[in-house]
């Protein structure tokens, strides 16, 4: 089982991006958007799209993930990366959980070319909506995250009482939340988190996969692409170089 995976230097934000099918409305450039909102995003009227992202020159990437998506559970997401003209890595992913489907490969490669093909001819929505995309490398730390850290959830709801005691309740949005906990982190990876923090609060997404290397119905399920935020940076061990610190991370709406 490897560490956890940060991945904060999400590739979309630099890339060229050309799409089989859009919107005009919604075209594929609001992929670029750090909102998770639908009204904000890519949107295709067809159950089946694919998204090619290219760089003038080839850029490190392990992690290629779709957030916030109206997906069905059958979906399918496949990847194929290429290296001028060469193929250097494919995969495919199975099955949609939490709005989000992921590919995670083993390890990094360089590619100048990245195509995702989307189907999904179970969803019945007539179009797939695609409001967040991450593809980029994962950063793992030596050490990994504490037993002590937590999952939880926001919810966004109303609720009305009537004066016979029924209780009305309106259900807006129902948000992940996790509380990371490092207790263990090296001179590097304390300067290593304080970047991908100052990328955060410039409004950028980070995407937390607990376990790279885990079954894709595990990754769909456990990862968190969202907001993050930390607490201050601690060296409770003295002068050796270890670290602790706690990050929030809230998924993205």
């Amino acid at each position: 089982m490897q560490n956890c995976g940060f991945g904060w230097q999400n590739a979309v934000l630099s890339a060229a991006l050309a799409a089989s099918a859009q919107t005009d409305a919604l075209p594929v450039d609001n992929l670029r958007n750090p909102s998770g909102a639908a009204s904000l995003g890519w949107r295709s009227p067809r159950s089946a799209v694919s998204l090619t992202l290219t760089w003038p020159q080839a850029v490190p990437l392990r992690a290629f993930s779709l957030h916030r998506t109206n997906f069905s559970p059958s979906a399918s997401l496949a990847v194929s990366a290429s290296a001028g003209g060469a193929a250097v890595w494919q995969r495919q992913a199975q099955g949609c959980v939490n709005g989000q489907i992921l590919c995670i490969a083993p390890e990094s490669v360089q590619a100048d070319t990245v195509t995702l093909e989307v189907s999904d001819a179970a969803n019945t929505d007539g179009w797939l909506s695609i409001p967040l995309a991450y593809v980029g490398p994962l950063w793992q730390p030596v050490r990994n995250y504490s037993t002590q850290s937590t999952a939880g959830h926001a919810l966004g709801s109303d609720s009305v009482t009537s004066l016979g005691g029924t209780e009305f309740t309106e259900a807006r949005w129902y948000q992940r939340t996790l509380k990371i906990v490092h207790q263990s982190l090296g001179d590097v990876e304390a300067d290593q988190i304080e970047r991908m923090l100052r990328a955060a609060a410039a409004g950028q997404n980070i995407l937390f996969v607990p376990v790279p290397d885990a079954p894709a119905a595990q990754l769909n399920e456990k990862a968190v692409y969202g907001k993050l935020t930390g607490d201050d940076l601690t060296n409770p061990f003295g002068i050796a170089d270890r670290h602790s610190t706690n990050l929030t991370l809230t998924e993205s709406l």
